[in-house]
């Protein structure tokens, strides 16, 4: 039982700390390809325009950033696990890729940019591979 509860509380913080990555990353994102003047997230239409009008260098960034979502919390759930490194972490790059799947049904992104959907699990999975190696593990 204690396993179990341990588990769901490192993929939980490892969802919390991989989102704060993706969130750090967007923001800086939005730094580097500001909104136009008037343009809020209320604003639909607008955020539309300007997602259109984005260059792809931009999708770079938020490529990266879901993908540092699911390794940084993949990496982190597998640390607090200790047990399942490999289960936590790819829980987190399942939890992770739902969330991308959402986003892409909200929000208009390149149709190359659905490249990152199984790459959400390649990078949970080299996480859990990290820490394995790190702790002498060669499975689960």
């Amino acid at each position: 039982m204690i396993r179990i509860l341990i588990a769901i509380v490192a993929v939980f913080i490892g969802l919390v700390v991989g989102g704060a990555v993706n969130l750090g990353i967007g923001m800086l994102n939005v730094q580097i390809f500001p909104m136009p003047d008037g343009v809020t997230w209320a604003d639909e239409e607008g955020v539309r325009t300007w997602i259109e009008n984005l260059p792809q260098t931009a999708f770079i960034l938020v490529l990266i950033a879901h993908l540092s979502q699911a390794f940084v919390g993949g990496f982190i759930a597998a640390l607090i696990a200790k047990r399942n490194m490999m289960c936590v972490a790819i829980a987190v790059g399942i939890l992770s890729m739902c969330g991308g799947i959402m986003n892409m049904m909200m929000i208009a992104t390149p149709n190359w940019m659905y490249i990152e959907l199984p790459l959400y699990l390649v990078a949970a999975w080299l996480a859990a591979k990290i820490v394995m190696k790190m702790r002498g593990k060669s499975t689960c």
